[in-house]
This record gives structure tokens, C-alpha cells and sequence, in this order.
């Protein structure tokens, strides 16, 4: 069995040379088709009923509610985060909350974070990365992932959704020593560059070094908390893409990506939510990615589930709005 083994070693390094050496990816970019046309409703939660939605709305990160006892468990776990908020406070055209902060008070910043999450949930991406931003650091973990929303969801440019998911990365990098164990930032900033690794040719994707630490990572987040349906999700999504570039056995051997691999994250995944209609999506999509013929039963039994899937916020139903693109175009080419 070991002889075998290796022989069938041998013989993949004589047709894929750089298999065992750098990553594999398809020559042409993975596409994801944007929402942006969609009719989506319109979502606003004043006052005290962004906290009563809360745990619904916030189902897929499931952040405590920034209120201004988060925000004091915050700044005392991370003091150098403080520290440069506090920093960004002394700074020109500051935001007015950080000045409150300066004063010992945390509720009007609290206020602000609350309006950065308003505004995502109601779809207004770019004005809530623009608010977090001017928050400081504390605002802008959250204000990123808006923009990271925008650039999933509503750019249509390939060109412009990869400068934007570049720029999000980067900014994620400089931000995480200050909160260097906190979740959502990590899962922030290994999502930009999965977004990355789908668009990236094959040259440019090899040479990121994304593709391990992103898995790495990942693995470490669902370790740590294995109720977190994003997490498999995103880590089953990274194996289909292995799987559709260089198939199960390669990718078992190389990446330890097989096409059951990324089946059984995308069920666990609906096991620990199965509400989100990002984890239909993704599931269907990636599905299609491995083995259209295969499993085209499968994918729509997904999509259609996804679009029976109550929605509360613009995110959702822009992901939903993408189920209804995929599972026009799956029946159509049934």
C-alpha cells in the first residue's frame, strides 16, 4: 500500500511539478456575482429596537451589543487599543464621542458604535465605514467589515472589489496587534483575504501566502468557538475553492482540502445556524464550484431553502437577492 502511495506521489509530481511547492490556483478568478440590482427593504432600528434585534441581526458574528459596559470590558482587555483611540481623540476633526471619551465617558461613543451597526443593517455600507473610521480603532473593526460587505455585495468591478478588499486587509493587519486574540477582528481580516484568494489569477494567489494562514486561522476560531457558523462556513468555502481548481486528491495532499471536507464545514455550519441565508449561498455556490452535475439537486434544495429564510436586515437580503440570481441560473442550466 505504501509502494502504491508513493508511486501515485511520483507520478502527480510528473504532471504537476509546483503541486507540492507553491499554491494552485485556476488561471482565471473565481467570480462572485454582486447583488447591487436588488430591490432591497428598507431596514432601520432606532432607539432601543437595535438591541431587541440584536441577537437576530448579529446572528453571524454574535458580538455582545456595543453598549457602554462592552466598551469598558473592551478598552480593560485591550489597554493599547484605548490608548490610540484616546490618541485619535487629540486629532483634527475628530469625531465629538471621542472627545467624551477624553472625559471619562463611554455612552456617547457607545451611541456612535450602535449608529455604525444601524447603518449597515439598513444597508448603507459606505456611511458605516465612514463613521466607524472616524471612531478610531474601536470603530473601525466594525466599519470595516461594512466595506467588506459593500465590496461582496454591491461592486460589480472586479477591479474595484479587489482594491477594496486590498485596502480592508491592510487596514485589518495595522488594526489586529492592537486586539490580537479578539475574534472578530481575526475573522475580519482572514475574510478579506479569502475574498482576495477568489479573485487573484494564479501567479498573484501563489505568491500571497494566504491560502495556509487563512485556514490556520480559521481552525483556530472554530477551536475556540465551535457555535460560530461563519467560521466553517468561510473554511468550507476555502476547501471547495482548493477542490475546483485541483480536485480532491491533489488538494487532499497538498492543502488537506477534499470536496467532503468542504461538505461536512457547510453542514456544520447549518447545524450551529440555520438562518443565514450567506450559508445557503455559499453552500449552493461552492457546491457548484466542485461538481455542478453533481450535486445541481442539491443546490437547489439550498437556494430555496435560503429564499424561505425570514430576513432583518439589508445584508440578508442582498445575500438572498444573490440565492435568486444562482438559482435562476442553476435551473437554467439543468
Amino acid at each position: 500500500m505504501r509502494n502504491l502511495f508513493l508511486i501515485q506521489i511520483f507520478l502527480l509530481l510528473q504532471l504537476f511539478p509546483n503541486a507540492f511547492t507553491q499554491p494552485v490556483f485556476a488561471q482565471t478568478a473565481v467570480t462572485l456575482t454582486p447583488a447591487a440590482q436588488c430591490s432591497v427593504p428598507d431596514f432601520r432600528y432606532p432607539d432601543s429596537q437595535l438591541k431587541q434585534h440584536w441577537p437576530v441581526l448579529n446572528a453571524g458574528p454574535s458580538l455582545p451589543f456595543p453598549d457602554q459596559d462592552y466598551l469598558q470590558e473592551y478598552f480593560s482587555r485591550y489597554p493599547a487599543l484605548l490608548k490610540q483611540t484616546l490618541t485619535a481623540a487629540q486629532q483634527p476633526g475628530h469625531h465629538p464621542s471621542l472627545q467624551s471619551l477624553n472625559e471619562g465617558h463611554l455612552q456617547p461613543l457607545a451611541h456612535a458604535l450602535q449608529q455604525v451597526w444601524r447603518l449597515h443593517y439598513q444597508g448603507d455600507f459606505i456611511a458605516a465605514w465612514e463613521l466607524g473610521n472616524s471612531l478610531g480603532p474601536v470603530g473601525a473593526v466594525p466599519g470595516l467589515y461594512a466595506r467588506m460587505m459593500y465590496a461582496t455585495l454591491s461592486v460589480s468591478d472586479s477591479t474595484d472589489k479587489l482594491a477594496i478588499l486590498r485596502d480592508a486587509a491592510q487596514r485589518s493587519e495595522q488594526l489586529l496587534p492592537l486586539t490580537p486574540d479578539d475574534a472578530f477582528a481575526r475573522f475580519g481580516l482572514i475574510y478579506a483575504r479569502a475574498r482576495i484568494l477568489e479573485l487573484l489569477p494564479t501567479t498573484q494567489a501563489s505568491s500571497t501566502g494566504y491560502l495556509q494562514s487563512t485556514r490556520d486561522t480559521l481552525l483556530q476560531l472554530i477551536r475556540e468557538d465551535p457555535q460560530n457558523a461563519l467560521y466553517p462556513a468561510t473554511l468550507g468555502g476555502l476547501h471547495a475553492g482548493v477542490v475546483s481548481r485541483v480536485g480532491s486528491f491533489i488538494g487532499s495532499v497538498t492543502y488537506g482540502s477534499t470536496a467532503g471536507k468542504a461538505i461536512a464545514a457547510f453542514e456544520q455550519a447549518l447545524l450551529n445556524e440555520a438562518q443565514l441565508p450567506v450559508i445557503y449561498f455559499e453552500y449552493a455556490r461552492a457546491l457548484g464550484m466542485i461538481n455542478a452535475g453533481k450535486y445541481r439537486d442539491q443546490q437547489l434544495a439550498l437556494l430555496q431553502k435560503c429564499l424561505q429564510q425570514p430576513v432583518l436586515s439589508a445584508e440578508e437580503a442582498l445575500n438572498q437577492c444573490q440565492c435568486q440570481e444562482l438559482l435562476t441560473e442553476t435551473i437554467a442550466n439543468r
